[in-house]
């Protein structure tokens, strides 16, 4: 790969390989785009200086076979359009069906895969860089342009991009994209989908506030096409947070990928994606078999999968209802969360995108990370190709032998490694230039010192890294090469990112030496080669092998340092050598220009310089590295002819005057000589001066104007252009600066070159971002036509010159800077500050001027109306002219005030006294005509303006009768599509809403939309009616004289004119007096009626002239009655004049017509397109108010309704139950435990005592679910209240809307807030909470619309107060109850009998004393503690010992509250202080009955269930009968029955 080529090389003959390799439809649509040649010739960057270099404007392509040159044309411009394939003729004659009514001429996803299929791996980099800067979707894994072939993941493009975000953790993070880990979320297709996948993740990442247009859909031009190429395509993008958590759309960096096509066909790619993605979303069309087995194949090989139902709603046949079972069971036999399963048969995509948006939300905190590094392994084990080949990993090892042991510290290795940039080098470089300016006086001190410095110099020895680094880029496999130095750049970046981060954020002057890159690498090999010119040895004795790898560098695209800014010095030796072996390559003919292009403090030189020319500059942002860098660019053959060359050199500077670091005389010094010299050698020096705050730039100011002045005198002469990428005054004080010192040439002449060109940036750094305009790619594009029109010029007005020439004038310029023979000194600015001062004065002045006419022009159309109301209370009427006449009159006025302050300003900074008046003096008359100018300038255009805003102020008082319906009509349309929406759940396109209003656009009157009036040439249709007439009236052959505007000052008559009997000498004054009275009035009269003609403001008709030619002959036959003759000549001549004159006027009317029906035209299109756009967005306004009224309607006051209103059925149905019998059962905690044991008693149930020995809980529960359960499937008889509290709640609800409403007024608040206090308002009402979780999402941020919103909100509530009642009519006879319902009355009956949660520590009986409040526990009967699982000491017998008998024995207790120390039962309130166990009476065992009677029966059973052996129960305990238990707990909870 070369930059330099003498012809563009043939690509050899078309293959024909390829079809019968590839299908037919990838051929043809590979011929279309002329990439048929991939296996000969694949696109490289060669390639693209061919495509960018000639382009000067954004040409539309002709054909296909442009496209895909329009892509990187674009591209390189970053304009977001360049996926666009629209063109003048589409493809029909290519065999692929294309849709009619569209310029688009193939879906672009296949320009793209087309574009990646046939380029080679340095320029895919490129491509991806600029995409990902444009915010769109790039290739990760492109399907195979052949069958048989595998098909490649694409890791090398992403290598050297960056990415940079913020994070609330840990700040700002710079981070390579292709190491980075983050989490990684893919988005799948399975099936046809009515729902655009693509459509709904640009929601996704837009965010609410954001458009977004990452991925193409079916909505973008072509998007609807057929796909060829890109089907089985997977793109990627990032998603990187900002730190504002409004604005971001996830909570940290994410990485979106997204397969193109049916997954079902591309298992490699689905696979993937599932075992590299923390989350796979599943838009799925259908649930049918083999769906299904897909489905639970993916969720086996993916961490979480979101299932997106997108299928049709079956409505037939009991389909529907099979099809949700079906949908229900997979989601089980999948194991997803209710959360994960969005419903989309609506096909209401931003509905989706928000749901997808939440539970994305909420699951990336706990995603694992992913990176591309580890996806492009997984490729490999699934037998995908990695593009990364055996070349490019050989070139890694060389790179990592070339780094060994930087890991110990860039400043380490810089000086162990890289010694020659150090101090010496700069210490003898300004010693030199000391010696040569003569700066010191003791010339033996000065012999001495530069002899130690050059014995230090000598004592060099190549180091290991640059031995290294010289041997791989003296490789002869130039792949290899270029794989080298890419990877050193790579590697560089990614070792250093957290101090490039640093620097972007503090940008020190201690950051500059701890950064290294490929430039200091190559600058070392350069002062290698200069410290061999200045002593050689064995170590470097193949040093001449250097200019040749360095000319071969340079020709394939690395740019050659020509002068190193650190050290302030030009390497002669190296450049000039590297100069020569290039210009023996080149052709013996060769000529060249040079353009060179200044870059301050944070200019994006490098990336103005790409996007003109597609070159490669080093980028200060990513490094501190200062200096001045060439490339040599072989120019196309369009260019050539226009500049006169073969070849541009183009010179880059980086660096100057860097801010953030103290900038001594000496930095400036050294700054200004580097601009100087780069700005001698070039034919064209570009300014560029960064966005910077005001105030911080003089010095680049400073700089500019000093190598201006420094330059000015040269024999080769350089022209200045300024450049601005933001919006400072540097720009413009420049372009003035360079019309005071452009001598020689007036000032029209010096104004075309202090032309500024403003360049806004559309990224505000180099790294992932957002989406962009076009205003940038349109700014670089004519700044480049200016820099060539400079250069075609110069080859108007001079030769250029050979590369020889060039290498001469460069050493001598070197001298003349190293020895300071300039016009000032350098540092110098005793002359420039004066200089840039008045120009400053002169640009802030015309700001001020152009500002405040701005704002004078801007408030034309109320000032119209003040003076016509006032000259109307004075019963004056004001026409439009007279309007026009006071206007210009006031503009004048106001142009010429601020004109004298302009002078005066310039004059008081002249007299200041540090101010040397002998240097600003000879500008001083510049100066005053320049604000002449400029006044002259600004009164053209506002008078323009004037015109036009009283013309558009006549017709808008005409037209608002007319705009007024227009608006209530579209306000009509709106309510009805709104409507429409709600009514279908419809979801109206953008297209679909241009149509509708297009539809109401064309009821306006037809004389209202046309203005046109067709453009004639008066003067010719008047001669040929002249001629008409002459031959009517017999003058066929005399010849008609037309008069041109210089000779209608009157018509004189001439002796010629007479007949010879009528000049007789007597009478021959006479008669020409008589004869040119008449002349008169027939002007006179004749002009009359042309003015009564133009007084009706018309077109000109043929009608008007015939009517004039009559006049001039009635007028004849009159002057024929006089006695004398006149020849046919002044008939002739008399009708020509009268025409001519005639004609005049009726052109100038026309043309005012004209250019009046033109800005009518221009009114009317603007307001048509206004209230296009604005009809669009009140739309979408209107209809997310809608749908935030329905939202919150449905899932915040509905379900409040709903509780409210049955609440009221919940207590009476409770109060039913607990009537009659149930009354004293649930009456208090105490009863009810009574109630449990004597039903577990009567029931005779082991299973039933179990279960409420292990958890008296639930088994309360579980009765109390029974007993409801039982109740509710009986009769129950309650009053209906639902329409009374409805009917409450509702008029709750409609008062908190009013209330918020009255609040509101006056106040810019969003929805969200709205509601809050409608909720808060709702709240204060009654015993009521509202759910508000929903009114975090977007939908709720609008800010505008209160009253459409409050009228949609009332609306809703109206629709669900009349939805509830219809329900109620429907169930009259049976109230339909909530399926919550049950479940709320076993909370309130549970919380009425629970009691005291507390147990027994020993036999786990609950406490009986819940009914009032207590701090000491007591249970009313303890049970033997064998039937909770109790065993006897040291045995595995069950216990049949009770609490009240341990407490009056011997017995000892021992668990963990005694720390394994055994206690006397006696003793227990020393750990249970809050527990009282009543001792067991021998007189009085009553109580005890009930458990001894339950443990006699079921002791076995118990025993078997604890796997241990039965009690040793006592013989008396087995004579216990039922009713005797039944009496003893009686007796024992103190019931009375």
């Amino acid at each position: 790969m070369s930059l330099h080529r003498t012809t563009i090389p043939d690509p050899g003959p078309r293959t024909t390989e390829i079809v019968s390799e590839t299908d037919r439809e990838k051929h043809i649509l590979l011929q279309m785009l002329d990439l048929h040649r991939e296996k000969v010739s694949p696109l490289d960057l060669t390639t693209l200086l061919y495509i960018t270099t000639p382009s000067t404007e954004d040409e539309f392509p002709q054909d296909p076979t442009e496209l895909s040159n329009a892509f990187l044309r674009r591209l390189w411009l970053y304009n977001p359009q360049a996926r666009n394939t629209g063109c003048k003729n589409v493809a029909g004659a290519y065999g692929l069906n294309v849709e009619e009514n569209t310029q688009c001429a193939i879906n672009p996803l296949d320009l793209v895969a087309a574009v990646y299929m046939t380029t080679n791996s340095f320029l895919r980099r490129e491509i991806t860089y600029r995409m990902l800067q444009c915010n769109l979707a790039v290739p990760l894994y492109l399907p195979p342009v052949y069958p048989e072939k595998k098909g490649t993941v694409l890791l090398c493009p992403f290598r050297d991009v960056l990415g940079q975000w913020k994070s609330p953790s840990e700040g700002c993070n710079m981070k390579n994209m292709a190491n980075s880990r983050m989490p990684f979320l893919s988005a799948v297709r399975l099936g046809y989908c009515s729902v655009s996948k693509s459509r709904v993740l640009n929601h996704v990442l837009g965010g609410p506030h954001e458009r977004n247009q990452c991925f193409v859909n079916s909505d973008m031009e072509g998007g609807q096409l057929p796909r060829v190429l890109s089907d089985g395509m997977v793109e990627v993008c990032w998603n990187l947070t900002s730190g504002d958590n409004r604005d971001s759309v996830f909570p940290c960096p994410v990485l979106v990928a997204n397969l193109r096509g049916d997954a079902a066909n591309y298992d490699k790619q689905t696979s993937l994606l599932c075992y590299t993605s923390a989350v796979l979303v599943v838009f799925c069309g259908s649930f049918g078999a083999m769906e299904q087995e897909l489905l639970a194949l993916w969720r086996d090989s993916t961490s979480h999968m979101i299932l997106i139902d997108c299928s049709t709603p079956m409505e037939e046949d009991g389909q529907g209802d099979y099809t949700e079972k079906v949908k229900q069971r997979l989601v089980k036999d999948l194991e997803l969360p209710d959360e994960m399963l969005i419903s989309g048969c609506d096909g209401h995509e931003e509905r989706i995108a928000d749901s997808l948006r939440d539970v994305l939300n909420h699951l990336i905190p706990h995603l694992h990370t992913a990176n591309l590094v580890g996806t492009a392994g997984m490729a490999n084990d699934l037998n995908m190709n990695v593009d990364e080949d055996h070349i490019c990993r050989m070139a890694f090892r060389e790179v990592e032998e070339v780094l060994s042991g930087i890991e110990d510290g860039v400043s380490t290795f810089l000086e162990n490694q890289l010694p020659l940039q150090g101090a010496v080098w700069k210490q003898l470089c300004q010693l030199e230039k000391n010696e040569g300016r003569r700066q010191l006086h003791t010339t033996q001190g000065l012999t001495e010192e530069k002899e130690v410095l050059i014995k230090h110099l000598l004592d060099y020895k190549l180091t290991t890294a640059m031995r290294a680094f010289m041997g791989a880029l003296c490789t002869f496999d130039t792949t290899q090469r270029a794989f080298f130095l890419s990877w050193m750049k790579v590697k560089l970046e990614v070792m250093q990112l957290d101090k490039l981060s640093q620097l972007r954020e503090t940008d020190g002057e201690e950051m500059q030496e701890h950064c290294i890159g490929l430039e200091h690498f190559l600058r070392e090999m350069g002062l290698v080669y200069e410290r061999y010119f200045r002593g050689p040895n064995s170590d470097l004795y193949d040093m001449f092998r250097l200019p040749y790898v360095g000319a071969e560098l340079l020709l394939y695209g690395v740019p050659l340092e020509l002068y190193d800014g650190d050290a302030s010095a030009f390497p002669f030796n190296w450049v000039y050598s590297v100069l020569y072996e290039v210009h023996k390559q080149l052709p013996k003919s060769s000529r060249m220009r040079v353009l060179t292009i200044l870059g301050f403090h944070n200019s994006k030189n490098a990336e103005v310089l790409s996007a003109m020319f597609g070159v490669n500059f080093p980028k200060w942002g990513r490094r501190h590295i200062k200096g001045a860098y060439m490339l040599l660019l072989t120019l196309p053959d369009n260019l050539r002819m226009e500049m006169d060359c073969e070849f541009l050199m183009l010179i880059g500077t980086e660096g100057l005057n860097r801010q953030g670091a103290p900038q001594s005389e000496r930095g400036l010094v050294h700054d200004s000589e580097l601009a100087t010299f780069v700005s001698g050698l070039s034919d064209v020096t570009l300014v560029n001066f960064p966005n910077e705050l005001e105030g911080e730039t003089r010095g680049n100011l400073q700089i500019a104007v000093n190598a201006l002045l420094c330059t000015k005198d040269f024999e080769r002469k350089t022209t200045f252009l300024v450049a601005s990428e933001g919006e400072g005054m540097d720009g413009k004080v420049m372009s003035y600066v360079i019309d005071l010192l452009a001598t020689g040439q007036s000032l029209e002449e010096s104004k075309k070159i202090g032309i500024s060109h403003n360049l806004t940036s559309p990224w505000t750094n180099n790294f992932v971002t957002t989406q962009n305009d076009r205003s940038y790619s349109d700014a670089v594009l004519g700044l480049k036509q200016s820099l060539l029109a400079m250069f075609h010029e110069k080859a108007t007005k001079g030769q250029p010159t050979c590369l020889g020439s060039f290498m001469e004038h460069m050493c001598n310029l070197w001298e003349s800077v190293k020895n300071e023979n300039v016009a000032i000194k350098f540092g110098d600015t005793r002359t420039a500050d004066p200089i840039i001062g008045l120009c400053a004065t002169l640009a802030q002045g015309k700001k001020q001027l152009t500002d405040q006419m701005d704002s004078w022009v801007q408030g034309l159309d109320y000032h119209i109306t003040d003076l016509k109301e006032s000259a109307s209370q004075y019963g004056e009427t004001l026409n439009s002219d007279g309007i026009v006449r006071i206007l210009k009159e006031e503009a004048t006025l106001k142009i010429n005030t601020e004109g004298d302050n302009m002078r005066t300003s310039l004059w008081e900074y002249i007299r200041q006294k540090d101010i040397d008046i002998a240097h600003v003096d000879k500008y001083r008359a510049m100066l005053l005509n320049k604000v002449g100018l400029i006044q002259e300038q600004l009164k053209a255009d506002v008078f323009t303006k004037i015109e036009s805003a009283t013309i558009q102020h006549s017709l808008k008082i005409e037209t608002q009768p007319l705009f007024t319906a227009l608006e209530s009509a579209l306000e009509v349309k709106i309510s009805s599509l709104l409507q429409t929406c709600k009514n279908t759940d419809q979801v109206i396109q953008n297209k679909e809403l241009e149509r509708e209003f297009v539809s109401v656009w064309e009821n306006l009157p037809s004389h209202m939309r046309d203005f046109r009036l067709e453009t004639q040439e008066i003067l010719v249709r008047m001669a040929e009616k002249l001629k008409e007439n002459l031959s009517y009236r017999g003058l066929k052959k005399q010849n008609v004289k037309l008069w041109n505007a210089n000779q209608l000052n009157g018509f004189t008559v001439r002796n010629a004119h007479f007949a010879l009997n009528s000049k007789m000498k007597k009478t021959l004054k006479y008669n020409k007096d008589v004869a040119q009275r008449f002349t008169n009035n027939l002007v006179e009269d004749c002009d009359r009626r042309v003015s009564d003609k133009l007084s009706h403001n018309e077109g000109y008709s043929d009608t008007y002239m015939r009517e004039l030619l009559a006049t001039v002959d009635k007028g004849l036959e009159v002057l024929k009655m006089e006695p004398f003759n006149l020849k046919p000549k002044y008939e002739v001549e008399i009708k020509g004049y009268i025409c001519s004159k005639a004609a005049k006027s009726f052109q100038e009317m026309q043309d005012s017509v004209i250019r009046e029906n033109e800005m009518k035209e221009r009114f009317l299109s603007e307001t048509k397109d206004k209230h296009r756009k604005n009809f669009i967005d009140q739309f979408r306004k209107r209809e997310q108010c809608q749908k935030a009224a329905e939202a919150f309607t449905n899932q915040c006051l509905k379900p409040t309704a709903e509780d409210f209103i049955y609440s009221s059925l919940e207590q009476q149905i409770f109060d039913d139950m607990l009537q009659k019998k149930n009354a004293q059962l649930y009456s208090s905690p105490k009863k009810f435990h009574y109630g449990l044991l004597r039903d577990m008693l009567l029931k005779h149930s082991f299973e039933n005592f179990h279960e409420y020995l292990q958890s008296r809980d639930n088994f309360s529960r579980k009765t109390i679910e029974n007993f409801i359960t039982k109740h509710l499937s009986g009769s129950v008889m309650i009053e209906d209240r639902r329409v009374q509290r409805m009917q409450q709640i509702f008029e709750w609800m409609k008062k908190s809307i009013v209330q918020a409403s009255e609040n509101s007024r006056g106040e810019q608040r969003s929805i969200r807030q709205l509601l809050e206090e409608i909720c808060i308002n709702l709240e204060s009402l009654g015993k009521i909470t509202v759910p508000t979780q929903i009114m975090e999402r977007s939908l709720f941020d609008l800010t505008t619309h209160h009253d459409h919103f409050l009228a949609n909100l009332q609306e809703s509530v109206s629709d669900l107060s009349a939805s509830i009642a219809h329900e109620f009519m429907e169930n009259e006879e049976v109230i339909e109850v909530p399926d919550d319902l049950p479940k709320k009355l076993q909370d309130m009956l549970y919380e009425r009998v629970k009691g005291c949660d507390k147990c027994c520590p020993f036999c786990k009986a609950p406490c009986d004393m819940g009914e009032t409040e207590h701090k000491v526990h007591q249970a009313v009967v303890h049970r033997p503690k064998g039937l909770v699982c109790y065993t006897n000491a040291n045995s595995t017998t069950l216990s049949h010992s009770t609490c009240s008998a341990d407490i009056v024995g011997q017995n000892q207790f021992q668990n963990r509250h005694t720390k394994g120390m055994s206690l006397p039962f006696k003793e227990y309130q020393s750990i249970y202080p809050d527990w009282n166990i009543s001792p067991e009476d021998p007189r009085n065992i009553g109580p005890a009955l009930y458990w001894r009677y339950v443990f006699m029966r079921f002791n076995s059973r118990f025993a078997n269930k604890y796997q241990c052996a039965p009690a040793m129960l006592p013989e008396a305990w087995g004579k216990i009968t039922q009713m005797e238990a039944l009496q003893s707990l009686k007796e024992a909870f103190e019931i009375t029955e």
